[in-house]
C-alpha cells in the first residue's frame, strides 16, 4: 500500500495525490472502534495516561482494537511496559524502520480493523464518554465521515490552559466546515475519529506535510463529508517542551510547511473558493507567525523568533509585513548586543 498513490477528484476537475487506503473485507466480524497509538521514544508517564483513559473506556476486543504502533524507536518499543500495563489486551506492533509522521498514521489506518478509526497520540487524553459519545451520534448521523468533539488544551502537567472553540451548543451535523476550518484552530487529532471507508475514499495522510498534513487531511474531508459534532468536551491535547508541534515552532517548520498546505488544499476547492480561502489562511498563519516571533523575542530566543519571522514572510510577503519584519529583526540584534556586553560590563565594574 505504501507504495501506491489514490488519486481523489473533485467536482472542479481537480485532483490530489495521496497514499492509498486499501478496503477491508466487510464479510467478516469487525470491532466498531481502532484505537490506534503511534508512538516515537515516548515518556512513558504520558503513555500510561494516554492508554490508561483508553482502557477505562474498553467497549471489550469484538468493539474496540487496541493497538501501539512503534516507529522504529531507537530505544527500542515500550513492549514490556505496556504488557505489564495491559497485558494482552493492547496489541504492538513494531515497524523495521522509521516511517515518520504521515507514513506511520497511514500505517496505523492500514492495520486499523474497526469501522472507525481514532489515532490517538502517545501524550494526549480521552475523557470518559469520549467513545461512548461519538458513536452515539454518528450511529444517529450516519452520513458523517467524521466525529468531533470539543476538546481542552493543557501543559505537560496536565493544567487545561484554553479551550478549543464551541462549533454549536448541541450534538448534531456541522456542514460546509470547510472555512471555519481554515480560519481558525478548530480540531486537534486526539478529539476527531474518521470513518474507515472515509480514508478509503480520499487516501491517507500526505507525506509531503510535516506539520500540517492533519489539517490537510481535515479540510479534504471537509470538502466531502459532514462532520458530527459533540460539544462535550471530552479529548485533551497535551504540548510540552518535548512534543514535536515545540520543535517545529522553534524552527519555523509549523508555518512553512502550513504555506505548503494551502497550496495543496486550495487546488482541490473549486477555483474561486479555494483562491479566497486561501487569501484567508495566508493572512492568519502570517499574523500568527509574527505574534510567535514576538513572542519568541520575548523570551529572548532569538534564533526561534528569527525563524517564525522568515516562515511568516513564506506564508505571506508585502511591503508592510517587510517593514513589520525588519523592526523585528533590528530588535532582535539589538537585544543580543545587550545581552553580549552584560557580562564584560559587569566584570569590569570595580
Amino acid at each position: 500500500m505504501r507504495s501506491k498513490t489514490a488519486t481523489v477528484s473533485y467536482p472542479d476537475d481537480s485532483i490530489v495525490l495521496v497514499p492509498q487506503i486499501n478496503s477491508l473485507d466487510t464479510s467478516s466480524p469487525r470491532p466498531f472502534w481502532s484505537v490506534m497509538i503511534p508512538v516515537y521514544n515516548p515518556p512513558l508517564p504520558y503513555l500510561e495516561e494516554t492508554l490508561r483513559c483508553v482502557l477505562d473506556q474498553d467497549a471489550g476486543a469484538d468493539q474496540m482494537q487496541i493497538e501501539v504502533i512503534d516507529d522504529a524507536s531507537p530505544n527500542g518499543a515500550a513492549t514490556e511496559f505496556i504488557r505489564k500495563l495491559a497485558g494482552e489486551r493492547v496489541t504492538v506492533h513494531c515497524e523495521p524502520r522509521n516511517l515518520g509522521l504521515a507514513r506511520i498514521w497511514n500505517r496505523c489506518i492500514e492495520r486499523a480493523r474497526g469501522e472507525w478509526v481514532h489515532i490517538l497520540h502517545q501524550d494526549d487524553l480521552v475523557f470518559p464518554g469520549f467513545y461512548q459519545s461519538l458513536r452515539s451520534g454518528v450511529q444517529k448521523f450516519p452520513q458523517a465521515g467524521v466525529a468531533l468533539c470539543r476538546h481542552a488544551y493543557c501543559d505537560e502537567s496536565g493544567h487545561w490552559h484554553r479551550l478549543s472553540i464551541l462549533e454549536m451548543p448541541s450534538p448534531g451535523l456541522l456542514q460546509n466546515f470547510v472555512e471555519p476550518l481554515v480560519t481558525a484552530e478548530r480540531v486537534q487529532c486526539a478529539a476527531i475519529a474518521v470513518r474507515r471507508s472515509t480514508y478509503e475514499q480520499l487516501g491517507g495522510f500526505n507525506p509531503d506535510l510535516k506539520h500540517a498534513l492533519d489539517w490537510e487531511m481535515w479540510i479534504r474531508i471537509a470538502s466531502k463529508f459532514p462532520f458530527f459534532y459533540e460539544p462535550k468536551i471530552l479529548a485533551c491535547w497535551r504540548n510540552h517542551p518535548g512534543a514535536t508541534a515545540s520543535r517545529q515552532i522553534r524552527s519555523g517548520e509549523n508555518i512553512r510547511d502550513i504555506a505548503k498546505a494551502i497550496g495543496i488544499w486550495r487546488k482541490y476547492l473549486p477555483e474561486g473558493e479555494g483562491q479566497r480561502l486561501a487569501e484567508i489562511a495566508a493572512n492568519r498563519f502570517s499574523y500568527e507567525g509574527f505574534w510567535m516571533a514576538r513572542h519568541l523575542l520575548g523570551q529572548n530566543d532569538f534564533e526561534a523568533s528569527l525563524n517564525q519571522l522568515d516562515a511568516a514572510l513564506a506564508c505571506k510577503s508585502t511591503f508592510r509585513l517587510q517593514l513589520s519584519a525588519a523592526k523585528i529583526r533590528a530588535k532582535v540584534h539589538a537585544k543580543r548586543i545587550l545581552k553580549w556586553r552584560q557580562p564584560r560590563l559587569a566584570s569590569a565594574s570595580p
